[in-house]
């Protein structure tokens, strides 16, 4: 689901105007809210699933459940803030239903000639774009080995750079319980590559 940019994109309306126009029955508003937010919301979906075919889908599912829920958005605080809120939780409730997909094995998911050691130890320049695309599947595949739970922390605070309040603000944890997923998310991490690194020296 990808909205071509018409007139729209230089549209000045507020989120929050364009949401009350939504709601008393204008529907052709809500076009201007998905050219507004799609890039934003297909770049964060990237971030979740390697596949593009599933990134299609829950960004269709974002859409779809933000289109049925605008009556329920009260504006006590920013649209932004709760539009935010509903696509992370999107993404949890699909990563929890992708658990119960049959996994990739770990020679499935390795590169030809290189070594799990080599990969996580260089850093790619970023002007060759191959380099980069394998850093990110090396990224995804330990991702895909953690708690949900982690993999939205860490996501959302390694590869997006938000801060403990943010995180808390968009999936309605307290801050206290983010900081507790995050340290446990590492510590995960950590255990994932480590259960990677002794595989990789067995096969």
């Amino acid at each position: 689901m990808q909205v071509t940019e018409t007139a729209h994109e230089t549209d000045i309306r507020t989120d929050e105007e364009l949401v009350a126009l939504v709601v008393d029955g204008n529907v052709d508003c809500f076009e201007v809210l998905i050219i507004r937010y799609q890039t934003r919301v297909f770049g964060m979906a990237r971030k979740y699933f390697r596949n593009e075919s599933d990134v299609e889908d829950i960004v269709q599912t974002i859409f779809t459940k933000t289109f049925q829920r605008l009556a329920s958005y009260k504006g006590t605080a920013p649209f932004e803030h709760w539009f935010m809120r509903l696509s992370i939780n999107t993404c949890y409730d699909a990563l929890r239903r992708h658990r119960n997909r049959p996994e990739q094995t770990i020679s499935d998911m390795l590169f030809d000639s290189e070594s799990w050691e080599d990969r996580l130890s260089n850093i790619p320049d970023s002007d060759d774009p191959k380099a980069l695309n394998q850093a990110r599947e090396l990224v995804h595949t330990v991702l895909d080995q953690i708690s949900d739970r982690a993999r939205i922390v860490l996501t959302m605070q390694e590869l997006e750079g938000r801060s403990i309040r943010e995180i808390a603000g968009i999936t309605g944890w307290s801050e206290s319980l983010v900081k507790v997923q995050a340290f446990r998310a590492r510590k995960e991490m950590r255990q994932a590559v480590e259960r990677f690194l002794m595989k990789e020296k067995r096969l």
